[in-house]
């Protein structure tokens, strides 16, 4: 057996390891009712028992309802896993979560075995294996964080990575409803809508808008019926759009991980650092300002990160080389967790696209790229795993998390992905002869159009 083969078996069964452990770990808490598990669990088990969803108040605390947050359509989709009871929905629920982080993982090989279209003819290999198992090795504080909540994060990066493949294969009505599904179970990945707009990727927009509504509407009229499911919609509407959601969860009553250390949303961080009377304010605050004054800064901060992330992500599709592209979706996926008005550890599986991005450019051959370029490029990747090295030490620490220490990391990773789409500089010519800063166009059916 040649080194080569003997290396991919040993990448493969570090891989089956971290599935294994991920899958006994989501199983083990989902079997005994801790964490977000128990509240999927609560409310699809209610509507498979009375075709209801839980009411939003109650006067028993094991009758309320978990999921305010969501859509209706995610507990009514839920239901039918909870037939059986807690623990064939915890076995089924473990497995999903397998999947879709293998799923990823397959996907995220493929693009750390990318090379770029200046060296689309050289003979060396791409070291697609050593960047993969570097962010996995990385990412392994996230990952099991995530498996340990049983939230819906694997799930959401699949689908995302799935929607990514599927534009790459041309195949953008399917990317759509990926996304659709994604935003759904979400809402977070609807940015990618603006992404698909400023791509003009039209049918895949469409796709994801007619996916949205048909699922949140259509099953919950035929389980529900009309009444209920406007009044339903309503009360999601008035509990996030016009409720703590939408005011950044600055509200001292709720309960102490939607304003500690644990949200590193903008609201929270910069309520924690400048809202004198907040629970859990910082012990220093550079600045004093009043809850309704935190929450225009944030909305204002988020909204110039987003006109940032647009500008950076405007350049047509046949502008970009596929890992141009791969590179905008890891931006979208850090930027969709950044904004969130909750941002807890176990979102963070969503940087995992940055970091193997990242982790590629730190390791990219010499021989792919000459000159200003692939120094360049190296350093980008490098301050982006070091930047994730000092985040996840900064899980240790209370002190640090209170003062935004994630959500800064969040926006240097999602700032470095932008800047790997940059043009070569002119000094910087490909080795094969093209002109410097040139894509090659993809041929056959992997060519792209505007639609």
């Amino acid at each position: 057996m040649s080194e080569e083969h003997r290396y991919e078996r040993g990448l493969r069964l570090a891989l089956v390891v971290l599935l294994v452990a991920v899958g006994v770990i989501s199983f083990d808490r989902a079997r005994r009712g801790e964490f977000d598990f128990e509240h999927f669990y609560h409310d699809a088990r209610y509507v498979w028992q009375h075709g209801d969803l839980p009411p939003l108040e109650a006067g028993k605390h094991d009758e309320q309802r978990r999921l305010p947050f969501y859509l209706p359509a995610v507990s009514l989709l839920l239901a039918p896993l909870t037939a059986g009871g807690r623990v064939p929905m915890a076995l089924a629920w473990a497995a999903a979560q397998v999947a879709a982080l293998g799923y990823s993982l397959r996907i995220l090989r493929r693009w750390a075995g990318e090379t770029p279209p200046s060296a689309a003819q050289r003979t060396r290999p791409a070291r697609g294996g050593l960047v993969l198992a570097l962010a996995a090795v990385l990412a392994v504080p996230a990952l099991v964080e995530a498996a340990k909540f049983n939230q819906l994060s694997f799930f959401v990066l699949a689908l995302i990575l799935g929607a990514s493949q599927a534009l790459d294969r041309e195949r953008p009505r399917w990317a759509g409803v990926l996304l659709g599904l994604t935003a759904l179970l979400k809402l977070l990945p609807g940015i990618f809508l603006v992404w698909l707009l400023l791509k003009r990727r039209w049918s895949a927009a469409a796709a994801l808008v007619v996916t949205v509504v048909a699922l949140a509407l259509l099953p919950a009229l035929a389980a529900f019926g009309w009444q209920r499911t406007l009044a339903y919609h309503r009360q999601w509407w008035s509990y996030n759009v016009a409720g703590d959601a939408a005011r950044g969860l600055l509200n001292p009553e709720l309960r102490e991980h939607f304003i500690d250390h644990r949200n590193q949303s903008i609201a929270q961080v910069l309520a924690r650092l400048t809202w004198a009377e907040h629970p859990y304010r910082v012990r220093w605050q550079p600045e004093q300002l009043s809850p309704q004054t935190c929450m225009r800064a944030a909305y204002g901060i988020a909204g110039g990160l987003l006109i940032v992330l647009a500008r950076r992500t405007r350049r047509r599709w046949q502008e970009l080389d596929v890992h141009g592209r791969h590179a905008e979706v890891a931006a979208y996926a850090s930027a969709m967790l950044a904004l969130s008005p909750l941002v807890r550890q176990y979102y963070l599986v969503w940087v995992l696209p940055a970091l193997v991005l990242c982790a590629r450019e730190a390791l990219l051959d010499e021989q792919w790229h000459a000159g200003p370029s692939r120094a360049f490029r190296a350093r980008i990747g490098w301050l982006g795993l070091g930047t994730w090295l000092i985040g996840m030490a900064a899980w240790l620490s209370e002190t640090a998390r209170a003062y935004g220490a994630h959500l800064v990391m969040l926006v240097v990773i999602g700032v470095l992905m932008l800047w790997t789409t940059a043009r070569l500089p002119a000094d910087d010519a490909p080795a094969n002869g093209e002109p410097a800063g040139a894509t090659r166009r993809p041929r056959g059916a992997d060519a792209m159009r505007d639609e």
